[in-house]
C-alpha cells in the first residue's frame, strides 16, 4: 500500500507523522521497485503494530520474490 493508505491503516494522523515514524524505526521501510512508488505490505505493518503495543504475533514468512515461493 502507498504511504497515504499505510498511514491510515496504522491510524497515524498524517502521512508526515507516519513517514517520521518510519524514519525512527517504529514502522518498517517500504519495498521499492524501479518505476513504482514505495509500497508497504499489510502483514509487515501488522507485525510492527503488534510489536509497538507489546503483543505477541506469530511471525509470518512473506515471500517478496517469486523465486522465494518455489
Amino acid at each position: 500500500m502507498r504511504a497515504e493508505t499505510a498511514a491510515g491503516y496504522c491510524d497515524e494522523p498524517s502521512v508526515e507523522a507516519f513517514l517520521a515514524k518510519v524514519e525512527r524505526g517504529v514502522y518498517g521501510r517500504p519495498r521499492r521497485e524501479r518505476g513504482c512508488l514505495p509500497k508497504w505490505h499489510r502483514l509487515k505493518l501488522d507485525q510492527d503494530i503488534a510489536r509497538r503495543h507489546g503483543l505477541a504475533m506469530e511471525r509470518m514468512l512473506l515471500a517478496e520474490d517469486v523465486a522465494e515461493l518455489i
